[in-house]
Parts: C-alpha cells; structure tokens; sequence
C-alpha cells in the first residue's frame, strides 16, 4: 500500500505485515493504525461537511459553515507500546517519520477521569505521523496518542477497553481563522443539525506557536448514528474565555458514551 515515504526516500510503503516480529505494538494496535491511515486519506479527499456532518441534511447553516471554516487535518487513534521509545522506533520503520513527540494534556486529563489515575503517572504522548495524501500534500495526517505499557499508570484493563470502545479516536479539523462569534455559530449549528454534542477540551501550551493551541471535542448524540462519532476542532491560540462559558450538556453526553457500540473491526 504506497500511501508514506519517509523523509529522503522517494517511493517507501507503509509496513503492517508480518515483518515486524518483535512488534512493539500488538496485532490490534497494528490493525487500528491501519484503519486510522487509510480513514485520514479518505477524509483529505472529502468535504468537511460529509465528514464531520453525515448523515445532516442539507439546507441548513451547518453545512456551508464547515466547508468555509474548517480543513482536514488529522484522525487520532489512542496506542499502547511497549516503550515510549520502541513505539516511536517502529512507526519510523513502517515509513512514518513521526514528527517529534509533545506531551498530551488532555487526553492525558480524559484518561485519568476515565479510569481514576494519578495524571502524574499517566504517561500520554501525542505523535503526529506524516502521510502522502492523495492531493499531493506531505501532511501530518495521523494523530497518535501513545501510552506506553510501562508507565506507572499503564493496566492492562484500560488497553482492553480502549481498544474495544476507540473512545479516543477522532477525526480533527483546523478552523484557520478562529474568533468566538464564528465557534459559537458552529457549536449551535452542529448541536441542532447533526446532533454533534460539545463535550469539553482544553488548552494545549506545547502545540502550536507561542500562545499554544487550543481543541474542542464534540461526541455524537446516540440518536445520530454514524460511523465516525467524535470529532475535533483545533484552534491556534489560547481560546479558554470562549471554551470555559461553552456549557456541557452532561446527561447527553453521559447518554452517547453509554450508547457506544464496541468496535466493529478486528481487536484479537
């Protein structure tokens, strides 16, 4: 499958067979960084409304309102190395080039909530890992989360269910030219059109350029099925004042992570 090339070299393939025998990641971390590369190229090639909206109707303000204001930029999938180390030595190898690793603030925060762990243990890095898209552009298209199975806070019972649910995979779009009053109308337009519930995010300081970058994330209501159910929207700056008045709605968002179906491809 000839969608990478590390740099310096001209026609590299992505590596996911069998020639990694001493794998740091397992058969199933394997399968899902397959599924997040092949997801990014498709979604480079897609509208931000069919991406991020489907199944919405058209007609309304939330359609023309993503495809003017957000660009593609990434999905995200959560893995568990063995190190740190390894993990990065080996997307390498698979003709990744990860780009230098930043420490993760809020998955980081997300996990720790999610499974009661000191956020001083939890070991959470983000490497972005560059891909030939199909529109020509070298971009850092995949978004990894890596956790590595020997940090202090690292159980075996979290990979399990990480793996199964996925609940840390999404797919991200950059709005390049952010301000509050365009955000809010997003907000509102995909909570009533596409049934996209704002569920938190943060501010990021190690990413972006000198005031950082902040993200917003947005689950899918249960009553809108769709493949793809959580989405980012990545923002150069330090947005809090805006994000910190957006309200939650708790019990949705409670009832759309309860309604989550395990995942339908392989974990074995």
């Amino acid at each position: 499958m000839s969608v990478a090339r590390p740099s310096g070299e001209a026609h590299a393939q992505l590596r996911f067979g069998g020639a990694f025998r001493d794998s740091a990641f397992s058969g199933a971390d394997r399968r899902r960084l397959e599924d997040a590369v092949r997801d990014a190229r498709l979604a480079s090639t897609a509208s931000a409304s069919t991406s991020l909206l489907a199944p919405a109707a058209a007609g309304g303000k939330a359609m023309p309102l993503t495809d003017e204001n957000c660009v593609f930029d990434h999905c995200a999938v959560l893995l568990f190395p063995r190190t740190l180390a390894a993990g990065l030595r080996e997307l390498e190898n698979r003709g990744l080039a990860p780009l230098p690793t930043v420490a993760s603030t809020v998955v980081r925060r997300r996990l720790s909530e999610r499974y009661g762990l000191d956020p001083t243990e939890c070991d959470v890095h983000i490497a972005r890992l560059r891909l030939d898209l199909p529109d020509g552009r070298r971009h850092a298209a995949v978004e990894a989360f890596l956790f590595p199975r020997d940090s202090r806070a690292f159980d075996r019972r979290i990979e399990e269910s990480e793996v199964a649910y996925g609940f840390e995979q999404h797919t991200a779009f950059v709005v390049p030219r952010p301000d509050p009053p365009l955000l809010a109308g997003l907000v509102t337009a995909w909570r009533t059109e596409a049934g996209l519930l704002w569920e938190g995010g943060g501010h990021n300081p190690s990413e972006g350029g000198p005031q950082g970058s902040t993200v917003m994330y947005f689950v899918r209501d249960h009553g809108h099925p769709a493949r793809c159910r959580r989405f980012e929207l990545h923002c150069a700056g330090d947005l809090r004042t805006f994000t910190d008045r957006l309200p939650v709605e708790t019990e949705a968002v409670r009832r759309a992570y309860t309604a989550w179906p395990t995942e339908p491809r392989r974990t074995g």
